[in-house]
């Protein structure tokens, strides 16, 4: 078993949509013991794509890294997310692992200010 950090985020029209059956369909697949409301941020990197809608998701899995990765870019493609949607900053769905237990996989995430008031978010529930 592992304790997993889950950054889950969207940018299009039906993004809270999106990211409530996402969030339903984690839950499935493991078991969630902290989540974040859902919140919104602007797109950072970017002066032209959407503000996105964003959660954060303490999760305990059975699956191993890889495993629980292809799933989510699996999800990823499912919801029509394209390389040519990316050049444009549509993003349908993006689902990234930022902790492995207690290892960070994805240090720049952690610097990004979504993040940092996701993580916020974490701590005051």
């Amino acid at each position: 078993m592992a304790k997993v950090l889950i950054s889950i985020g969207a940018n299009t029209h039906d993004k809270q949509s999106i990211l409530q059956r996402t969030i339903q369909a984690i839950g499935e697949i493991s078991h969630i013991i902290a989540q974040t409301p859902i919140f919104i941020s602007a797109a950072e990197g970017s002066t032209t794509a959407a503000p996105y809608a964003n959660a954060l998701i303490v999760a305990i899995t059975n699956d191993e890294y890889d495993t629980l990765r292809h799933t989510f870019k699996q999800w990823e493609i499912n919801a029509g997310r394209t390389i040519e949607l990316k050049r444009q900053g549509i993003i349908p769905l993006d689902i990234d692992i930022i902790m492995w237990n207690d290892t960070i996989i994805k240090e720049r995430d952690m610097q990004m200010n979504y993040m940092k008031h996701g993580l916020q978010l974490l701590d005051n529930h």
